[in-house]
């Protein structure tokens, strides 16, 4: 079975060959990763982990937004980043936030926003023919249209609630400047698919440890919109519609499947609501879930064994009868151990339906 056809066949609740596998990190543990292994590049550990996934998106062909020095960087957004290290690991951490302090929806019309301009979507079909034996995926970044995690950025997270509550002018000013990107850029984007895309991979966060972090009225007044415009397109081509949201979002799993979402990512079970047995009891039959395997304790502290048990124990609850891929709860961190890793996809490449 090839990988596409194994992905499909669980997202028709249906058992495939073995569970489907999703890989997510941060790129210092990628880079870790591949050095421990002996691997070149990206494609070469997917394929020895055995991922089924693969993502495309289109050449970023604007001005260069890393700095001379290697430290500091900018996203197409005006976001600025800065490396910073802690201990024996170094990553990037957004230091600047563009719109902080702005109220007035006056200050959008002189920002400079980004246009589909920066992209050259033409490089797309020789991409999606290079994984056509893969489920192909829209890559996270630039490529996974999002709301609230672009205009918490730009804000800063600190000022961002205050800004919904205080401000809803500028605020919905904004919302509505994010989402015209979006748009133009979800439009390009499959045009130029030729329908090799299988999923869109739309990306906010809605919940934290404890539960929701907005309202109903803040999801029906801006995410529940947003998220039907930025599908419109992809499942009129029969693409599949692929959710991320970290945190406890169980209460918004009606309203993701109403939308018409194939696939609820990453699972972060130890957040409120978010245990797996009970939302495969409760919504197995209308979506599929994928990651699942706890990121925080379990693959950043325990041992490869542990890791081995743990895959077990989640396998036997969630992949029977299809409708689960198994991934990390969240992005794998630098400081997560290389061996336990490995150990998860070996443990998964090892259990029987």
């Amino acid at each position: 079975m090839i990988h596409k056809e194994r992905v499909l066949k669980a997202l028709n609740h249906e058992q495939p060959d073995r569970v489907p596998f999703f890989y997510w990190d941060v790129p210092e543990f990628g880079a870790k990763l591949m050095a421990h292994l002996g691997f070149q590049n990206r494609d070469q550990l997917l394929e020895y982990l055995d991922v089924d996934f693969r993502w495309v998106e289109p050449d970023y062909v604007g001005k260069n937004l890393v700095g001379n020095d290697g430290l500091t960087k900018t996203d197409i957004w005006g976001v600025g980043y800065s490396r910073v290290k802690n201990g024996d690991f170094e990553f990037w951490e957004a230091t600047k936030f563009p719109l902080e302090g702005q109220t007035e929806p006056a200050a959008l019309d002189d920002f400079e926003w980004p246009t589909t301009d920066l992209f050259d979507f033409d490089s797309l079909p020789k991409k999606i023919e290079k994984y056509k034996n893969y489920a192909v995926m829209s890559a996270p970044g630039y490529s996974s249209p999002g709301l609230f995690r672009i205009i918490q950025r730009l804000l800063g997270r600190d000022a961002f609630l205050d800004v919904i509550m205080y401000h809803p002018k500028f605020f919905d000013a904004l919302t509505q400047k994010v989402s015209h990107f979006y748009l133009d850029f979800i439009s390009k984007f499959f045009d130029k698919s030729n329908g090799g895309i299988d999923f869109i991979r739309i990306a906010d966060d809605f919940g934290s440890q404890s539960g929701l972090s907005i309202s109903n009225d803040i999801w029906e007044q801006y995410c529940k919109p947003a998220i039907e415009a930025f599908v419109k397109i992809p499942k009129s081509q029969g693409v599949k519609f692929y959710m991320h949201s970290c945190g406890g979002v169980r209460k918004l799993l009606p309203e993701f499947i109403s939308l018409g979402a194939d696939v609820l990512d990453p699972i972060q079970t130890r957040a409120n609501g978010m245990e797996p047995n009970g939302l495969k009891e409760d919504f197995g039959n209308y979506i599929t879930f994928s990651g699942a395997l706890d990121e925080e304790l379990l693959l950043r502290q325990g041992t490869p064994q542990q890791v081995k048990d743990g895959v077990k124990k989640l396998l036997d609850s969630m992949a029977p009868g299809g409708g689960f891929i198994l991934g990390p709860s969240h992005k794998l961190k630098v400081e997560t151990p290389v061996e336990n890793v490995v150990a998860m996809y070996e443990a998964a490449k090892e259990w029987k339906y």
